[in-house]
Formats: C-alpha cells, sequence, structure tokens
C-alpha cells in the first residue's frame, strides 16, 4: 500500500492551481419547459426557485427513501444539468424516467458524450479568468459558458475540494484539446490521488461512499442538500420521519488511521470488539496521513470512542479540528 506523501512537498492542487480529469464524474441532462417542475417531485433539494446560471446540491432518493444519487442540480435557461457520479448515472436517468409520463422534456444520459476536467487551488480562479477574458461563477454550483483556447465550454464553481476549484466540462470529443490548452498554457496536472484527497479531507461523498440502503441525513449534507419547506416528493416522508426524530444512527465521518499504511476501503471501522462502520474510500493526505471515510454508527462517535482500523488505531477528524491547507 502507499505511504503517506512527504509533507515538506508542496502540491500545485494545494498551494497554486492545477488541473486534473474527473472521469468519474456523469451528467444526466432533463431537458424541456417542465423538466425543474418534474425534478422538483423527485429531489431532496428546491429547483423551481433557481436562477438560470446556479444550481444547487440534491439527493435523489427511492420510494423508501434510500439514496439513488447526490448529485450536483445546475439550472439553465431550457432545463437542468444533473451532475452525478457515472456509476449510477443510468440508473438515475431510468429511475425518472419510470415516471416520466406527459411532461414536456427529455432525459439524456450524457454521461459518454460530455467530459470533466477540474481547475482546483488557491490561485485556480485567477489563473482562469485571466484566461477566459470573462468573470466566473464564483457561489458553489455557480456556472457560465465560456470557451477555453477556442473549445466552447461550461465551467461549473465547486466548493468539493477545500480550496477554490472549478470543473470545466466540454464535448468528450473536445477533451483532448483541453487538456492540451491547460497544459500549453502552463498549468501543472494533479494527478487523481492528490484530488481524491483533497475530496475525502472535504468529506464529499461519492458513489462509492453511499452504499445502498443509504438515507439522505446520514450523509452529513442536510443543510445543503436538503430542503424542508419545498413540496413533496419522493422519499420526504422518510426524511420527514428522520427530522423528526433527531437523529440518524450512523453518519458519513472521516477517520485518520495512525501509521504510514493507507488501510483499504472495505476496511472494518471497529470499537472495541464491535464493528460500527467500514472505510468506503480512503488516500494518503498529505496533511492527516493515512485517511477515508465511512458512515460510522454513533456509538464509534462518541467523545472518547476508541477505534481501530486495519488492526491499527484510528479516530474521527471534526470538521473544526481538520488542519488548513
Amino acid at each position: 500500500m502507499p505511504s503517506a506523501p512527504d509533507h515538506a512537498s508542496p502540491l500545485p492542487a494545494r498551494t497554486a492551481a492545477a488541473w486534473a480529469d474527473l472521469p468519474s464524474r456523469g451528467m444526466v441532462r432533463a431537458i424541456g419547459r417542465d423538466a425543474a417542475a418534474f425534478l422538483d417531485k423527485f429531489t431532496t433539494a428546491a429547483i423551481a426557485p433557481l436562477d438560470p446560471g446556479s444550481g444547487t446540491e440534491g439527493m435523489f432518493t427511492d420510494v423508501r427513501g434510500w439514496v439513488i444519487a447526490l448529485a450536483a442540480l445546475l439550472r439553465t435557461a431550457d432545463g437542468v444539468l444533473i451532475d452525478c457520479d457515472a456509476t449510477v448515472a443510468a440508473r438515475l436517468r431510468d429511475h425518472l424516467e419510470h415516471y416520466h409520463i406527459r411532461e414536456d422534456f427529455v432525459l439524456v444520459d450524457a454521461s459518454d458524450s460530455e467530459h470533466g476536467t477540474a481547475v482546483v487551488g488557491p490561485e485556480a480562479a485567477r489563473w482562469l479568468a485571466a484566461r477566459v477574458g470573462g468573470r466566473l461563477p464564483a457561489a458553489p454550483l455557480h456556472h457560465a459558458a465560456v470557451v477555453c483556447g477556442g473549445i466552447e465550454a461550461l465551467v461549473v464553481a465547486v466548493d468539493w475540494f477545500g480550496v477554490p476549484g472549478f470543473v470545466i466540462r466540454v464535448a468528450h470529443d473536445d477533451a483532448a484539446a483541453l487538456r492540451a490548452w491547460l497544459t500549453t498554457e502552463g498549468l501543472p496536472r494533479a494527478s487523481a490521488a492528490e484530488l481524491d484527497a483533497l475530496r475525502i479531507e472535504q468529506r464529499v461523498p461519492w458513489a462509492g461512499d453511499i452504499p445502498e440502503k443509504t438515507l439522505p441525513q446520514e450523509l452529513d449534507r442536510t443543510a445543503r442538500a436538503i430542503s424542508f419547506t419545498k413540496g413533496c416528493y419522493l422519499g420526504q416522508e422518510t426524511v420527514a420521519r428522520i427530522d423528526a426524530l433527531g437523529h440518524v444512527n450512523r453518519t458519513l465521518a472521516l477517520v485518520v488511521v495512525e501509521g504510514d499504511e493507507v488501510p483499504p476501503p472495505g476496511a472494518d471501522v471497529s470499537c472495541g470488539s464491535e464493528t460500527v462502520g467500514t472505510l468506503t474510500s480512503s488516500c494518503a493526505s498529505p496533511r492527516l496521513g493515512p485517511c477515508g471515510l465511512a458512515l460510522v454508527h454513533r456509538r464509534g462517535l462518541q467523545p472518547g470512542a476508541v477505534l481501530t482500523v486495519a488492526a491499527r488505531r484510528g479516530r474521527i477528524m471534526n470538521p473544526a479540528d481538520t488542519p488548513e491547507a
């Protein structure tokens, strides 16, 4: 297993700016007059009030309230773009199509025809704005059409990586040209592992962190992904019942592990002799050392709880305790 990176080695994505492909991200396009009103009935987020060019995070749940997908919902003039993991895009599209009857819109899984590239780092906004000739969206999930080296693109502001960041979405056939433009312009390339470490440090769950039968509030995204004032939607009864109870039995947590070896996804998280969770993703963080995300039962989240991961001591890293980049 890889060891933690050298803490003395600065990484451009953390100190300046860098780019990396996002092959794991997919896209479902809902285009047409009724797209936003329809999707509002199937997601935890409030889409209808959004203006074109803005966005929100939301979850799609099944009738039992279990999460199908956590997505970025991007409002456009002609519909809604659903940026989600590529591994769940087809299932999400089929799920929504099952309920689509007469509404005036079309659903298309565009995951194979579009490509996403991240530009992240403290200098990302300045670097990109200087080259696209216009003001970039600033608020998370706000987005705008831009031209990158002659390539038509959609740039989306994201806060998934703990540093300023953008996702540049282009047609799949333009992906190679976009990479060449970024390289020619002198922007260093970050590795997939570097980008994933930033995501994990921020506790941002992607598809691998959302196993079957996960409840929305378990992902600890309630404040940004769940509206309790919008109209009815599929799975709302479960969400409302959990809200009334005031807690869930497990919560997505960042678990830091002692030593140099990175525990693999699937490793048990134990508290005493009891398994209280399973790592869903892991990384070698330059700031924290080996760590990963896990849905941890609240017994393992209690103050003073002693955790074990892959035969090594672990601890929960609370957001307020995470050191600055």
